[in-house]
């Protein structure tokens, strides 16, 4: 028996991410996610990220400004989602390079 990719979603605190996180955790995924601070005091955000580590998925404090917490958090995984908003793709490229420089990465 194959064992399940483990896969980081990144902005799950949107109605995309969390969407998809939902159904990477409904196939039996072990699901990670990238979570800003200001997440855990917006009430509505705050109840996503609580649904979705009852279900199962482990959440990391970080952000795509913060390499540091990048480089934790793609070290655990097979595959990268990432769902930013479009205002936001540029905002994408130390996830990028941190994704290049731990290798084996799908993205």
């Amino acid at each position: 028996m194959t064992e399940n990719s483990k896969i980081l979603i990144i902005e799950v605190t949107g109605n995309l991410g969390h969407e998809i996180a939902k159904a990477s955790l409904q196939y039996s995924h072990p699901t990670f996610t990238l979570v800003r601070d200001s997440a855990f005091s917006d009430p509505l955000k705050s109840l996503k990220l609580q649904s979705l580590q009852n279900f199962g998925a482990t959440l990391f404090k970080g952000s795509l400004e913060d390499e540091a917490s990048l480089i934790e958090a793609v070290k655990k995984v097979d595959g990268v989602i990432c769902t930013v908003s479009a205002k936001q793709v540029l905002d994408q490229k130390l996830l990028i390079k941190v994704i290049k420089q731990v290798g084996s990465i799908r993205f």
